[in-house]
């Protein structure tokens, strides 16, 4: 803000009579402070507040948050001071995304086990994906908003949702291929995050979407809180986005060939796996990545072929132990 000169006419207050010239530089005192005050406050409101997307979809309030600025402070402070890159991650990026939770009054059930909220290996290269991500941010927002309300249509809830979205931070290119570009985390029942690296698929984003929204609904029912509901959730979740976006499909669709499957249940009812294993892979147990997403999707296909005409809201509320006991891997998983 530019400073223009001041010219103030004490008479036109009526204070010239009663110590004209102290009361003079006391309202300049007060007018430059006020507008200093503007000119310094201004950017850090537009610097916290970002461009956000809200909108409704019935009768409930859904928020699109980019945490791009949050990401960019971080990476300006970790390229100068790289020793500290764990706590400036922590005070620029978690301590943002912490401060809307509060604000907005969410519920983040799962906060322990986001593994994708963690400081960058390289700097440069998550600089060069806020970049990408900021140039395209409004066609970003209105895919997601499209996805949402698509979703939403199909299984509609009963609360507000928050979304948030954050460069993708794992620079891994088979990891990142592997998920087309996008990934996300569901961290309760009003709130999921999306995570996008450049160059992104679209339809990918569009499946990610759902997917992640069926989590925030289905967690009313059930929890993420064992193997097996990992399981089971992922499986629900994976098939509801192929219902609703069926082109965004992952490799975790495709099934496995029965030898894969067969070790796979040997491994996890004999308590051989862990979570990690189940969503990365283990070569030396011949566990391929991703096997809880497909394991629980082919358990969810035989389901709906044994149960055609079930509404997605129906078999979405279903207990998961209710679910697997209806089809043919009821005596194959044993765990519970």
């Amino acid at each position: 803000m530019k400073l223009l000169p001041i010219t103030l006419r004490m008479d036109n207050y009526g204070f010239l009579d009663k110590g004209g010239t102290w009361m003079k530089r006391l309202l300049l005192a007060a007018t430059l402070t006020s507008l200093l005050a503007g000119c310094t406050d201004a950017p850090e409101a537009e610097k916290a507040e970002p461009q956000k997307l809200t909108f409704k979809q019935d009768h409930q309030t859904i928020q699109i948050i980019p945490l791009y600025d949050a990401y960019q402070s971080y990476v300006d402070a970790t390229l100068k001071e790289p020793t500290e890159n764990g706590a400036l991650f922590e005070k620029h990026v978690l301590a943002t995304k912490h401060k809307w939770i509060e604000k907005e009054k969410l519920t983040d059930t799962y906060t322990d086990r986001r593994i994708l909220d963690i400081p960058t290996d390289n700097a440069e290269e998550l600089n060069k994906t806020i970049v990408y991500l900021k140039k395209h941010q409004d066609a970003i927002q209105q895919q997601i908003k499209k996805s949402l309300q698509t979703s939403i249509d199909a299984l509609p809830r009963t609360d507000k949702l928050t979304v948030f979205v954050a460069p993708y931070n794992v620079h891994n290119p088979a990891e990142i291929k592997r998920h087309g570009g996008v990934t996300g985390f569901a961290s309760g029942t009003d709130m999921f995050t999306l995570y996008l690296a450049k160059g992104f698929s679209t339809d990918t984003l569009a499946n990610a979407v759902a997917h992640e929204y069926h989590h925030t609904v289905a967690f009313k029912s059930n929890t993420h809180d064992s193997m097996f509901n990992g399981i089971m959730l992922e499986g629900e979740a994976d098939m509801f986005a192929a219902q609703v976006y069926p082109k965004g499909k992952s490799e975790a669709t495709e099934p496995l060939l029965d030898h894969t499957l067969e070790n796979l249940l040997t491994q996890i009812n004999n308590h051989n796996v862990d979570a990690y294993d189940l969503r990365y892979g283990n070569y030396d147990k011949d566990i391929p990545p991703l096997a809880q997403y497909t394991l629980g999707y082919m358990i969810m296909t035989d389901f709906l072929q044994k149960n055609p005409d079930l509404p997605v809201a129906k078999w979405t509320e279903m207990p998961t132990t209710d679910i697997l006991e209806k089809t043919g891997y009821a005596k194959k998983l044993t765990i519970r």
